[in-house]
């Protein structure tokens, strides 16, 4: 359904009481609109514009207050047609390429920081989506011998993200024999993702030559567990998490369990994430519009990241109140996301 289209002095009102209420947190009145407006409009005219807006779903009247306060309709007004551009304080787009760049030794560690420069200056959780493991594609393995049967696995991706995990194997191997394994499958699958490596082996493992060439049978076991599927692949930086607690709008100590509980939830918080940052370019959820229930009290904006024609799709963003800064936390997200790729990039070439 279209939404009704507002007359300008009307739009005036809605982008004020929202910036008022952002900043506030409190319910809005007339008075307080008048003198935001320098009294352009008077109070009586005021109450009268609001009670339109509020018959059309974009603004809610507390039975407790006088004021109103926007609903996620009247943000989603807000936020598509009436916020301005927004921008970063002085100085933090220099801190953020450079905390970026001091940490792009170990891209795990970057992205963390990323996660961490998202919640720091926005006051709300940053995140950060790794690409999914299957979708990544892979440069390098090792596999170290531990105490029989059990071998670790260390895969570092194209874009230098770094993976570990420890496998079992029928045969004792020597470290020797393990080394020849290991070159087997750099020689052969780097440069591939772990979906196409993992359906090869496959493959090999129907072929005759596979049973005869002892090498091959050996690789092509030890590849078949390596790149076998962990549960929740994907790994997701989060921080922040506290700073909701700040928030008035969280003092119900149900709704922040029910939170937590999808914090804690690594798979289905990836399972959210993905859903979110499908596709390329910034996109904002507000309250109802996320995709869990235990999220229709907060916003999500995301940035979903992936050059054209690299499967890997990989994500940063912000969750918060619905009474966030939406211009500054979309300027923020489209920053970071931008340093993340150039560190990424500059690891690729």
């Amino acid at each position: 359904m279209t939404a009704p289209v507002l007359d300008e002095r009307r739009k005036e009102v809605l982008r004020s009481l929202i910036e008022l209420h952002v900043e506030s947190g409190e319910p809005i009145g007339s008075e307080s609109l008048c003198r935001v407006l320098h009294r352009a409009l008077s109070p009586a005219t005021l109450r009268s514009m609001m009670a339109d807006l509020e018959a059309l779903g974009y603004l809610d009247h507390p039975h407790t207050s006088a004021g109103r306060v926007p609903t996620d309709e009247g943000y989603r007004v807000y936020v598509d047609t009436l916020m301005g551009p927004g921008s970063l304080a002085p100085g933090d787009a220099a801190a953020i390429a450079s905390e970026l760049r001091s940490n792009e030794a170990s891209v795990d560690r970057m992205m963390e920081r990323a996660s961490q420069l998202l919640s720091r200056l926005s006051r709300h959780v940053g995140f950060v989506l790794a690409p999914e493991i299957a979708r990544t594609s892979f440069r390098h393995i090792d596999l170290v011998s531990l105490a029989h049967p059990r071998v670790l696995v260390v895969m570092v991706s194209a874009a230098g993200l770094v993976t570990h995990k420890v496998i079992e194997i029928e045969e004792r191997l020597t470290p020797s024999e393990l080394r020849a394994c290991a070159n087997y499958l750099n020689a052969n699958f780097a440069g591939m993702t772990l979906g196409a490596i993992r359906a090869r082996l496959l493959e090999l493992m129907r072929e005759e030559k596979a049973q005869y060439d002892s090498l091959l049978k050996r690789a092509v076991a030890l590849g078949n567990r390596a790149f076998a599927p962990s549960e929740g692949e994907a790994s997701v930086y989060i921080d922040g998490a506290s700073n909701i607690l700040s928030q008035p709008e969280f003092e119900d100590v149900e709704k922040m369990r029910a939170l937590f509980r999808t914090f804690e939830e690594k798979s289905r918080l990836v399972r959210i994430l993905n859903a979110c940052i499908a596709g390329e370019g910034i996109r904002v959820f507000i309250g109802h519009e996320n995709p869990d229930p235990d999220l229709r009290d907060l916003s999500l904006v995301t940035a979903g990241c992936g050059r054209e024609g690299e499967e890997a799709v990989w994500g940063v963003g912000v969750l918060g109140s619905t009474r966030m800064e939406y211009a500054h936390v979309v300027a923020l997200v489209e920053h970071v996301a931008r340093g993340v790729s150039d560190v990424l990039r500059g690891l690729r070439s």
